[in-house]
C-alpha cells in the first residue's frame, strides 16, 4: 500500500467533500431567498460561500496536478482522481448559478416585483433540480449507479418542465406591460429559470462522473 499515494487521495476527497457542502449550503440559501428570506440579510454568507468554492476549486485543481505529477496514479486511482476533476467542474459552475440567483433575486423582492405571481412555478422548478442535485451528490459518494442512471433520466422531466414554465412567463407578458419594472423582472426571472435547468445540466453530469468512476464508461451525449 502507497501511503503517500492514500494520503493525496484522501486529502481530495475530503476538499471535494467540503466544497460540495458549501454548495448545496448556497443552495439552501436560494431556496429560503425563493420562500420569501430577504436577499439582504443573507448576502453576505452568499458573497462568503462564493469565494470560498472559487478558491477551493483553485486548490483542488492544484492537488490533483500534484497527485497526476508525483503519484503517478494507474488505472481505478487515475478514474477516480478524473471522476472528481469532471465533477469539480460542475459543482464551480452550479455554485456560480446559484451565486447569480441569489443577486437577481436581491432585485426581485423590490415591493412592486411581479416576481410572486411566478413563485410557484420558480418552486416547481427548483424542486425538481435540488432533488437532482442532491442524489447526485448521494450517488457520487456512496456509488449508487441505479441513482445516477435516475439523475440522468430525470433531466429531460427537468427540460419538458423548464419549457412548460418559459412559455408561461412571457405568455403573460402583455397582461404585465402596465406595471413599473415588468420586463426587467420577467428578464430576471427567465434568467432564474434558465439557471434552474443548468444545475439539472450539472447533476447530470456529476451522475456521469460517477459512471465513469465505477464502470469506466463515458455517458456524456449518450442519447
Amino acid at each position: 500500500m502507497n501511503k503517500i499515494r492514500d494520503t493525496y487521495l484522501s486529502r481530495l476527497t475530503d476538499e471535494f467533500s467540503a466544497m460540495i457542502d458549501l454548495m448545496l449550503r448556497q443552495k439552501d440559501n436560494v431556496k429560503a431567498i425563493f420562500n420569501g428570506s430577504p436577499a439582504d440579510a443573507m448576502m453576505n454568507d452568499v458573497v462568503d460561500i462564493e469565494n470560498r468554492i472559487d478558491k477551493m476549486q483553485v486548490t483542488l485543481r492544484d492537488d490533483i496536478t500534484d497527485s497526476i505529477v508525483l503519484q503517478t496514479p494507474r488505472a481505478g486511482d487515475l478514474r477516480r482522481i478524473m471522476a472528481c476533476y469532471d465533477a469539480i467542474v460542475d459543482v464551480e459552475r452550479t455554485a456560480d448559478i446559484l451565486y447569480g440567483m441569489c443577486r437577481r433575486m436581491h432585485y426581485l423582492q423590490k415591493p412592486d416585483s411581479i416576481f410572486p405571481r411566478y413563485r410557484d412555478d420558480t418552486m416547481l422548478l427548483f424542486g425538481m433540480a435540488e432533488t437532482m442535485l442532491d442524489n447526485a451528490v448521494k450517488a457520487f459518494f456512496s456509488g449508487d449507479k441505479p441513482m445516477a442512471y435516475a439523475v440522468i433520466a430525470a433531466d429531460d422531466g427537468l427540460d419538458h418542465t423548464y419549457s412548460a414554465c418559459h412559455r408561461k412567463l412571457f405568455a403573460g407578458h402583455e397582461a404585465e406591460a402596465d406595471m413599473n419594472h415588468a420586463v426587467a423582472d420577467l428578464l430576471d426571472i427567465a434568467r432564474i429559470y434558465y439557471g434552474i435547468e443548468r444545475i439539472g445540466d450539472g447533476a447530470t453530469n456529476i451522475a456521469e462522473a460517477l459512471l465513469f468512476l465505477t464502470e469506466g464508461i463515458d455517458v456524456k451525449h449518450d442519447k
